[in-house]
């Protein structure tokens, strides 16, 4: 039997999952602040002004070729947390606007409601009609952000993405925007060293997303997901506890791939709960557990009253002609504080 398992105390688990962050919390009103055309309560983009415009935006809007006249962006500190915001501009008021909280290169599933990692299209200047990357009919987000290069030190940003944009006032309406670029994308730093955090850490945390980049059909029910919660049992109350004095207790339960039998099945495993040590830094908490004699130390961002860690090209248990089979996906995992 090949054993693919998850733990709470992610790092540890070569032979599990690997993971991404794509945070599950609602936005802080501040954050969406940015994102917000005056007068009107409708997402925005950053108006070119004084921050800096550089680079190269573009995207195809159901077929039509979006190329900006002008890619610009801003990287602040609001509530713990590090936001950047670029926006692709055209001189029609046409826009593209995407948001990322405590960006870092990977993938991203883009869900513009409950996440933390938004994207926003307008037409043009005259209409309040935004298309975000959420099904509001399913609640699914509908995106795929991909940072390839990101560089604090010249300010830069490089990326694709794509996505289904629904109307926000009526979802009947949608538009495709495909092939995605921004390449060379500047912006100002206005962020602060070590933010506070606004929430107590000290809890229990349940996992509550499991989302892949490669949707799966794990339950055989002819829909596939992103979120693997969804599709099986065998993550259910996965929990992670920060205790006050500075320990943590963490249960591990993962999904395996039986081998030895024919056809191949998929089971669930539990492991031996894991337990450590915990510190929090501005927005980090580092976790430092033994396992194996190794000591191993896990870092995870605290955003709100959610912990997320990140690793891309995870293997993955999917389907392949209705068999089980391992695949390489990156993940986003978000624990969310009961």
């Amino acid at each position: 039997m090949k054993n693919l398992k998850f733990s709470t105390l992610f790092l540890f688990l070569i032979l599990s999952f690997s993971f991404i962050s794509c945070d599950n919390e609602p936005l802080d009103p501040a954050l969406v602040a940015q994102l917000t055309t005056p007068g009107t309560g409708n997402p925005g983009p950053i108006i070119p002004g004084e921050e800096v415009q550089t680079g190269e935006f573009k995207a195809s809007i159901a077929g039509q070729d979006f190329i900006s006249d002008s890619s610009v962006g801003n990287y602040v500190t609001v509530n713990g947390g590090n936001v950047l915001t670029i926006s692709g501009i055209k001189t029609t008021g046409e826009y593209i606007a995407i948001q990322i909280k405590n960006p870092a290169i990977g993938s991203y599933v883009i869900n513009s409601v409950t996440g933390n990692q938004v994207i926003f299209y307008r037409q043009n200047a005259t209409t309040t009609d935004i298309y975000s990357a959420t099904n509001y009919t399913t609640g699914q987000p509908t995106g795929v952000l991909i940072i390839n290069s990101l560089n604090f030190t010249t300010r830069k940003i490089s990326g694709t993405f794509s996505f289904d944009g629904y109307l926000l006032n009526n979802p009947a309406l949608t538009k495709q925007i495909t092939n995605g670029v921004f390449t060379d994308v500047s912006f100002v730093d206005n962020t602060v060293t070590n933010p506070p955090v606004t929430t107590s850490i000290v809890g229990t945390y349940l996992l509550t997303a499991f989302n892949t980049s490669i949707p799966t059909d794990l339950n055989g029910d002819g829909a596939s997901s992103i979120n693997q919660i969804n599709e099986t049992t065998c993550f259910n109350n996965s929990l992670l506890t920060l205790n006050a004095n500075g320990t943590f207790t963490a249960n591990s339960k993962g999904i395996d791939i039986d081998l030895t039998v024919t056809p191949n099945i998929i089971t669930c495993s539990t492991d031996p709960d894991i337990s450590g040590t915990w510190v929090l830094t501005g927005n980090i908490l580092k976790t430092t557990y033994i396992e194996s004699g190794v000591t191993n130390v896990d870092e995870f961002t605290v955003i709100g009253n959610t912990l997320s860690i990140t690793a891309n090209n995870g293997e993955i248990v999917g389907t392949a002609n209705g068999s089980p089979v391992f695949l390489t996906a990156d993940i986003t995992i978000i624990f969310t504080k009961q």
